[in-house]
């Protein structure tokens, strides 16, 4: 059974408004939508939020770490950014800078989904917290991962397995010593910090072994990946007959 802290999730990378409305009521924690290699319209990440049940947290994955994409992605009232190939401390301070209201950030204020255009304006920005997940994607990340888990504005790490990988010289090869210990030390320094840890994985399977190193977050399926799956095992077994 999963364990109370740990929180399950999907990516999704289409833009099927009909269809991505109604995961949240599928009983996901957090859906994690992915605007750095999916093309999602501004439309269907309304619906996804508009749709959401409660307690379900909505991440957007921005496709670059600067001003503008911080502020539309919270703007469309998504809960959360993860910022994807974190390598210097100053992306970490932007991230920081433009996901809070002053005097802790840089934020500017306008009507938006967010505060429902004005009709929850002083609730929002008196209460919205942001919550940050920088992705360690590289060996340049891995370098800095300590100092990144020490900032305060920072809610956790999420691991980029596939990057992080063939950065290290051993892409997708995950039982690989070099790439276990990297895994590892981001896990330890989470910890260390009480950050959350989050990964992806492909498969049930790899989900459980996950929870049982109390991984908090995990991001199990791309819709991409699903729905051409899926289609390959339907034609498979037609064939077969």
């Amino acid at each position: 059974m999963k364990e109370q802290n740990t929180k399950i999730g999907t990516i999704i990378s289409l833009d099927l408004l009909s269809v991505n409305a109604q995961l949240s009521k599928l009983g996901f924690d957090f859906i994690f939508i992915d605007l750095e290699h999916g093309n999602v319209s501004d439309a269907c990440i309304s619906a996804i939020i508009l749709a959401k049940k409660e307690g379900c947290k909505i991440f957007i994955r921005i496709s670059e770490i600067n001003e503008a994409n911080i502020k539309h992605a919270l703007d469309l009232a998504c809960d959360g950014i993860i910022a994807p190939r974190v390598e210097c401390l100053s992306e970490i301070k932007t991230l920081i800078d433009y996901s809070y209201y002053p005097p802790e950030g840089k934020r500017s204020i306008g009507f938006s989904l967010a505060n429902q255009y004005g009709l929850e304006f002083n609730e929002y920005v008196k209460n919205f917290r942001p919550l940050i997940f920088p992705q360690i994607e590289s060996k340049k990340g891995l370098e800095i991962v300590n100092e990144i888990a020490t900032f305060d504005g920072i809610s956790g790490i999420f691991m980029g397995p596939y990057d992080l990988s063939s950065s290290l010289g051993v892409p997708g090869q995950f039982d690989s010593e070099l790439y276990q210990n990297a895994y590892n030390s981001v896990r330890a320094i989470c910890k260390k910090q009480q950050k959350a840890f989050g990964t992806f994985v492909s498969n049930p399977q790899s989900v459980a072994e996950e929870i049982k190193m109390g991984t908090e977050l995990i991001a199990l399926g791309v819709d991409t990946n699903l729905i051409l799956n899926m289609y390959q095992q339907m034609l498979n077994t037609v064939k077969d007959l």
